[in-house]
């Protein structure tokens, strides 16, 4: 039986909490909650966490480890910076994955998880309205992931999954997002919603290209 973490009089393994402080980063880098080039100061993340220092550089080493994150010259975790080179490569890897996914999704989603992604897009549609780029982004984060669950290709969806960690802080870094009026008339994730109604997977293709292609116009122009 795992441990009552409510429970003061309860000690947590630390490898228990290293990993809730890994997951915790992560998720943070995928939601866009961390820009490029920000570094995460050991100690007031740890006291962020009520964690001690040591399961958070646990964490933070094995994000180093997965490249998700790199050690500057005094031994501070960084979110890694993007140049266009590297910004190219991600889309392309991204543009292959996200179609796959897509049109897995069309054809394998329940009823249930589409209401879930329309659930989603209408949150995001609320926060663009308000300007709330925090929550945008996040929200913009948790429909591609959400895609990739639907699509029921475990694999593929972790390997998206894994990118996101290193496309999510260049939301972060290229905020304020785009006004839904610039995209048209119909927002892309709205269209791909339409496309796993229909289960249509070559709508949900040009759906995700469209949001995807759209990013790479008003990102790239911001990279060094």
């Amino acid at each position: 039986m795992a441990a009552d973490r409510t429970d003061p009089n309860i000690k947590t393994p630390r490898r228990v909490l290293s990993v809730d402080a890994y997951e915790h980063v992560r998720r943070g880098l995928i939601r866009s909650r961390y820009r490029a080039g920000e570094r995460l100061v050991l100690r007031p993340l740890a006291a962020e966490l009520g964690l001690s220092p040591t399961p958070v550089r646990e964490a933070l080493l094995r994000l180093v480890s997965e490249h998700a994150l790199e050690l500057n010259d005094r031994n501070t975790a960084v979110v890694p910076a993007m140049t266009r080179r590297n910004f190219a490569e991600i889309h392309a890897l991204r543009s292959d994955l996200e179609v796959r996914l897509a049109e897995a999704a069309a054809l394998k989603a329940s009823q249930h998880g589409i209401e879930t992604l329309a659930m989603l897009h209408h949150q995001f549609a609320e926060a663009l309205a308000i300007r709330d780029d925090g929550a945008v982004a996040a929200l913009n984060a948790d429909f591609h992931t959400t895609i990739a669950t639907l699509a029921d290709l475990p694999l593929t969806a972790n390997i998206l999954r894994n990118l996101w960690v290193r496309i999510g802080p260049l939301y972060a870094l290229s905020r304020p997002m785009p006004p839904m009026r610039s995209l048209g008339e119909v927002h892309p994730h709205a269209a791909l919603i339409d496309a796993l109604r229909a289960r249509d997977p070559q709508a949900a293709r040009e759906a995700i290209t469209r949001d995807f292609n759209t990013a790479r116009i008003w990102i790239e122009p911001m990279l060094a």
